[in-house]
């Protein structure tokens, strides 16, 4: 079940990529998200336009990527909701000159 969730949780996410480009983000080639093995979800800010990471991350990455999860909990619940889960704890690794970690408990309450 663990490798179906981590699967349609993957294609959930980039989904939501595809849905939600503006002339803000660059048109992305391969996966913004991607879901391991270990139920982490590596977003990939690198794929964002340079002027974009310019303009909403670089300064202040910590809250750019606090903002970004509140954007996308809306979506995460959806995602939860179709599976059936009530709560779940995600681990989000954003990638940018490195790493930032963040645990990001989402309830469907």
């Amino acid at each position: 079940m663990e490798k179906e969730f981590n699967r349609q949780l993957n294609d959930h996410l980039n989904q939501w990529v595809q849905n939600s480009q503006s002339s803000g983000w660059s048109a992305i080639e391969g996966n913004f998200f991607n879901v391991d093995e270990d139920s982490s979800v590596k977003v990939n800010l690198n794929k964002l336009s340079e002027d974009y990471k310019t303009k909403k991350i670089v300064s202040q990455p910590a809250n750019y990527c606090n903002a970004f999860l509140q954007t996308i909990e809306p979506y995460l619940v959806d995602f939860l909701v179709q599976f059936g889960v009530k709560s779940y704890k995600f681990r989000f690794v954003f990638v940018l000159f490195g790493t930032i970690a963040k645990d990001y408990f989402v309830s469907t309450k």
